[in-house]
């Protein structure tokens, strides 16, 4: 019996079920559609012994602007290098602790992570960032939801095909950076201006982010593989 002892990784698996049941609302909004049925309640009922921390805290910033603008340093959950792949817990995650009032959701995830370096999406299009998140989990290299001023609602950003967003890391996975130009929201209705001739358009920003993990866990291709399994039963893809 494989035993799944990385609480990180059990912590993974719970935040892939809140990004199916929060990130993709704006994600399917964008794409004019709504999002199916999911067994995340299951799947966070599973793994809520993961909310116990397992090691130091890291730290990162976050900066953005354009129609939103912050600069706001954030916690660091934990980073977690596991074999290249398309599981949930392949290749290179950082996650933002939870609770933080400003940055809502962020996550790095680069699947195909085999050593440090720059990386950058193959594929910006809406269908390909809402299908990865529904068979892994994260909107692709970068998962970011912040909190709007004055608006209940949280502002999910996404690639556009003008986007640019590059990746780096460094020191095996402890340190890295994003740097991104002309992410957009979803369309929501204060974005519409029914005395223009625009075509309406969400939230646009550009930023950068920098952490540094507290810990970097290193998952062997067995745990890796065992984990995947236990998601696939709770969160059967379509």
């Amino acid at each position: 019996m494989i035993t799944i002892e990385t609480p990180f990784a059990l912590r993974l698996v719970r935040n892939s079920a809140v990004l199916r049941g929060a990130t993709l609302l704006g994600a399917f909004a964008l794409l004019g559609c709504s999002p199916p049925k999911s067994s995340a309640r299951a799947a966070e009922g599973a793994t809520e012994q993961a909310d116990a921390s397992d090691g130091p805290l890291g730290s990162g910033h976050l900066h953005m602007t354009g129609d939103v603008t912050i600069d706001h340093d954030f916690a660091v959950d934990g980073c977690q290098i596991a074999p290249p792949g398309d599981g949930l817990l392949s290749g290179y995650h950082m996650n933002a602790k939870d609770g933080d009032s400003t940055v809502m959701n962020l996550s790095v995830v680069i699947k195909n992570y085999d050593k440090d370096g720059p990386y950058s999406p193959a594929d910006k299009s809406a269908e390909a960032q809402v299908g990865q998140a529904m068979s892994t989990g994260s909107m692709g290299l970068l998962s970011l939801m912040v909190a709007q001023k004055g608006s209940p609602m949280p502002l999910a950003v996404m690639l556009q095909p003008t986007s640019t967003l590059v990746v780096t890391t460094a020191d095996n996975g402890a340190k890295g950076g994003v740097v991104f130009t002309d992410m957009e929201s979803p369309v929501s209705f204060a974005d519409i201006d029914l005395n223009s001739n625009e075509k309406p358009h969400g939230k646009r920003v550009s930023g950068s982010i920098s952490w540094t993990c507290g810990h970097v866990d290193q998952l062997n291709a067995e745990m890796n593989n065992a984990v995947n399994g236990m998601m696939n039963k709770l969160m059967p893809k379509r």
